[in-house]
Order: structure tokens, then sequence, then C-alpha cells
């Protein structure tokens, strides 16, 4: 009876295990919500009969406790919600991006998983978005034509939605590949090096190949993130080297791009002409709202509710302003604040500052770590990742393994 019982309990951590990896490697593809919430379901459920939930424990851990005040606030601002209708209007939006966080951290934070087969997920990760790779590289070279497409509601026709936010799984893939090279360079194994370099400059690649699937914002957190592991990993005596290339390594990737040329000229119009149109102009005019719209409730927002709402009747006061139909802020961090107010922004980033400080011993996964910060802080710049279900599915998987790391390497070490 006791060894059928180990047996039972074995194959229920293999099948969590496996709910994980199938989570991990579909993420990218931007399957229907309901799926990736099934999964999450699943392993907090495996996770509830294999071990149980310590509570006390889970929120002993600041970067838990922070995250979970950030959510719950955001859950709440809804009750002083100038709207009429509290369960209306980007309640529900809101109410989906975070939902995951409840079951994959702690059904990840509980689970059994030994240091081997974290780091064979985070190799999963590197690998996950190898179609994406594939077809950007066969679209350039005009042997497929294949996108995934968005019905835009708005304009009513199709977009590029789905591609250009994949490309942040791409970006994660290339940033960890980046780490495993300098490791290896930095120990002198440059055999192994070589043979990542293979990898990472493909991925890398990929993300600026094609011009229909470029994503300025990827990829300008793409030359941050390199920037920040390059100097991380780099001797003292070399940072003000490595810093001098890679800034002038990214001003001629800047000044060689009709894409990036085109951004800058609309940044210049909205200063020397007033005039906020093209991509890059009429989000300097939405951050423009979004902080006035901020200033009116500074301390704990205006609520998640009708912050669409508002741009909307702004929008109408003001058809002039741009063309661009968006009614959203296209930035995360303006978005919280208008939200939650600065005591909300508080919690997120005392949250990011103790994931930041959690001490991982294996080199590799802490500076990922650190590097999965700088690019979600930099993407949500531009646009509101941590509202995107997958994105911020993906997010939260990372957290749970890197707490489940560092937790795992404590006993190891008791």
């Amino acid at each position: 009876m006791y060894r059928n019982n180990i047996k039972t309990m074995q194959k229920l951590q293999n099948i969590q295990f496996g709910l994980i990896i199938i989570l991990v490697l579909t993420l990218p593809y931007f399957i229907a919500p309901a799926f990736g919430l099934l999964l999450s379901v699943l392993i907090f459920l495996l996770m509830i009969i294999l071990n149980g939930i310590d509570v006390k424990t889970f929120f002993k851990e600041k970067t838990i406790l922070f995250l979970f005040i950030f959510i719950t606030l955001t859950y709440v601002s809804a009750l002083w919600s100038p709207a009429s209708n509290i369960f209306g209007g980007n309640f529900e939006v809101n109410i989906n991006a975070y939902l995951n966080y409840f079951f994959l951290i702690p059904g990840i934070y509980f689970s059994n998983l030994s240091k081997e087969k974290i780091k064979l997920i985070f190799t999963l990760i590197i690998l996950s978005p190898v179609i994406y790779v594939v077809l950007y590289f066969t679209n350039y070279l005009d042997i497929t034509h294949i996108y995934s497409y968005h019905y835009d509601r708005v304009n009513g026709n199709y977009s590029l939605y789905v591609d250009l936010f994949a490309n942040i799984f791409l970006l994660a893939s290339s940033i960890f590949l980046y780490i495993k090279l300098l490791k290896n360079i930095i120990v002198r194994n440059y055999q192994k090096a070589l043979i990542i370099f293979i990898p990472f400059s493909i991925v890398s690649l990929s993300l600026f190949i094609d011009e229909t699937t470029v994503s300025r914002l990827i990829n300008l957190s793409f030359l941050v993130s390199i920037s920040f592991v390059s100097l991380y990993m780099s001797p003292r005596r070399l940072k003000l080297l490595i810093t001098f290339i890679i800034s002038i390594l990214s001003i001629l990737v800047i000044l060689s791009s009709d894409s990036y040329n085109r951004g800058i000229t609309e940044v210049q119009e909205t200063y020397q002409l007033d005039k906020y149109q093209g991509s890059w102009g009429h989000r300097i005019k939405l951050a423009m709202y979004g902080i006035d719209m901020w200033l009116e409730n500074p301390y704990f927002g205006r609520g998640t509710v009708d912050v669409v709402e508002k741009m909307r009747e702004i929008k109408k006061k003001h058809p002039h302003d741009f063309e661009d139909p968006t009614v959203h802020f296209h930035n995360q961090h303006i978005l919280i604040l208008v939200q939650t107010g600065i005591v909300g922004y508080m919690a997120f980033l005392l949250f990011i500052y103790n994931l930041y400080r959690l001490k991982i011993k294996n080199i590799e996964i802490d500076l990922y770590k650190r590097a999965t910060i700088v690019i979600f802080l930099t993407v949500m710049i531009g646009e509101h990742y941590l509202q995107m279900v997958h994105t911020s599915t993906f997010f939260a998987t990372l957290i749970g393994l890197f707490l489940l790391y560092k937790n795992q390497e404590m006993k190891l070490t008791h």
C-alpha cells in the first residue's frame, strides 16, 4: 500500500512537471487564454494534492507579498472607480491579466521540481519560440508567407498583433543564450561558446530580419538587455570600454534603420510642430493624457474600470490630437499609476526590487532573473505587457521558477 502511494505521488509529480512543460512550450503561440488558465489550475490542484499550501511560508517571501499586494490593489481599486458599474469597462481585462498568478506561482513554488528539472524548463523556454524563428527567416527569404494574424475590430481588418507581441519570447530566448555565451567566454570554454553563438545569432537576427514583424520596442529592449548583461558580467576594468562599444553599436543600429529614423522624426514633430502622429508621436500624447489623469487621483488612482472610457471622452473632446484610434496608453507604468496611484506603483516597484535582490547561486539563472526584470520594465514603457494574458502568464511562470530554484538551493545547503 505504501509503495503504491509513492508510485501514485511520483506519477502526479510527473504529470505536474509535464503540464508546466506544455505551458512553457505553448505560451508563445497565443493559444486561447482558457487553455493556459486550465493548465494553471491543474498545476495548482496537483500541488494541493501533493504538498498542500502553507500560506504563512508563501507570504514570508517579500517578492510574493508585494506582488500580491499590488494585484490586490489593482482589483480592489474598482471599488473607488467613478464608473457607475464597477464590474464593467476594463475590470474584466484586469481580472484576466493576473488570474493565473493565483494558481501558477503557488503551484510552482510548492512543487517538488528538482534543480535539474527547473534547468530543463529554462532550456525549453529558450527553444519554445523556434517556430517563429523558422517562419521569420523563411518569410524573409520568400519561401513562405505565413503570419499570425489578429482581427482588428476597430478598423475591420487584420494586423500583425500576435507576431509583434510574440517577439518578447524570442527576446527572452536570445538573452538567455547570450548569458550562456558570455559565461563560457569568461571561463575560456571557447568551443562551447562557439556552439552557443550559432543559435544566439540566429534567434537574435530573427528579431531584426523581417520588416513586417520587427518591433522597435522589442529591439530597443534587446539592446538595453544586452548592454545590461554585458556590463554585469564584464570585469570592472573593461566596463567603460564595453559601455563605449555597445553605445556605438546601438547608435549605428538605430541610425541605419528607416523604422527608427521615422520614429525619431515623429518625436521631433511633437516638440517642433505640436504634431502627434505616427506610432511614437501618438504615444507621447497618450502619455501626456495619462499623466494628467493620474494627477487627478495621485495617491490611489481612479480604479481599473473606466480608464478606457475616460480616454474615449478625451478623444471626443480633442479629435484632432492624433489620427490613431487607440484608447489605451501603450505604457504599463502610466496605466498602473492611473489605476492604483503612487501607492499601487510603489507596491509594484517593491515587488520588482525584492525579485531583483532574490539570491540565486546559479550564475546563469540569477542573471537571467535580473535580465528578465530589465526586459519587462523596458517593454512596459511601450505596451501593456502585464495586461496581455499570455505575456503576463509567462512572467508569472518565470517568477515561480526563480523562487522555487532559490528554495531548492537552500534545501541542498541545509
